[in-house]
């Protein structure tokens, strides 16, 4: 298949083949709320690692310029775990965000086809 054959049928792939199936409501919910789980609690993991890493950093710099011994538990106390609060729930929100909007568009579509 060439190139322009390609272009005019609205296929990527060279290989020609049955369109797949859309998945049923309940397993396209399944789908999202599985990814929006994963995904808020990897941004939230990342963010408490970026967290404890900055406030580490920042505990012991500061104690160089003092010269105190640090305490490392106000890295977690006052840096950590708000930022991973703070990026699990943008993440959360995000996710949830852009879900609704592909609910909307798949129902549109949806609509669309059956008229």
């Amino acid at each position: 298949m060439k190139v322009g054959e390609m272009e005019a049928r609205g296929s990527k792939t060279l290989v020609a083949g049955d369109p797949v199936r859309q998945p049923s409501w309940l397993v396209w919910t399944l789908m999202k709320v599985f990814r929006i789980v994963l995904l808020t609690v990897m941004w939230a993991g990342i963010g408490m690692g970026l967290g404890l890493f900055s406030g580490i950093v920042v505990l012991l710099v500061r104690s160089l310029i003092v010269h105190t011994t640090p305490d490392m538990s106000l890295a977690y106390r006052h840096v950590s775990i708000p930022l991973a609060i703070t990026t699990g729930s943008c993440a959360f929100f995000w996710n949830v965000v852009r879900s609704c909007q592909v609910a909307v568009a798949r129902y549109k579509s949806k609509q669309r086809a059956a008229a």
